[in-house]
């Protein structure tokens, strides 16, 4: 796990499905908000809501970051939060990631920090940036944890 600092990685490019916006807009009662996006609000009906985005980060850098476990991650929490310009759900969105650091925590297993950017394509200008971390325990089959 230590040797994960410092990595760099870069997700492949996705956009995001309308139905799974929607359910999302949904579960979380934007569809219902009686100041919503769309219409005459200005945001546009396309909007991809900022945690919508955040949400994302666990399912995209699943798949770029990797160590040799067996492993358990847990979100821990997001540091440095921006959401610099707006993404439209046509938008093919990636995030550039480097490993800031790893910190041993003894039995409890290793919190490692991420610097993301929600990189845009076509822009320079990313849709947000952030500092993940998630707590990476070990996997101890025989308790089925």
């Amino acid at each position: 796990m230590p040797t994960l600092a410092g990595k760099t990685f870069v997700t492949p490019w996705f956009t995001m499905d309308e139905d799974r916006h929607k359910a999302f807009e949904h579960g979380t009662y934007l569809d219902s908000y009686p100041h919503g996006y769309g219409g005459e609000s200005g945001y546009g009906d396309d909007l991809i809501e900022g945690f919508h985005l955040l949400g994302m980060l666990d399912y995209l850098c699943n798949h770029a970051l990797w160590s040799e476990g067996p492993w358990l991650a847990w979100n821990y929490g997001l540091d440095h939060v921006r959401f610099v310009s707006v993404v439209r759900s046509a938008d093919s969105l990636r995030i550039r990631g480097t490993v800031r650091e790893v910190i041993d925590r003894g039995d409890q297993g290793h919190l490692v920090v991420v610097d993301a950017v929600g990189e845009v394509k076509g822009r320079e200008k990313p849709g947000f940036v952030a500092t993940l971390r998630a707590l990476w325990t070990t996997v101890d089959e025989e308790a089925g944890r």
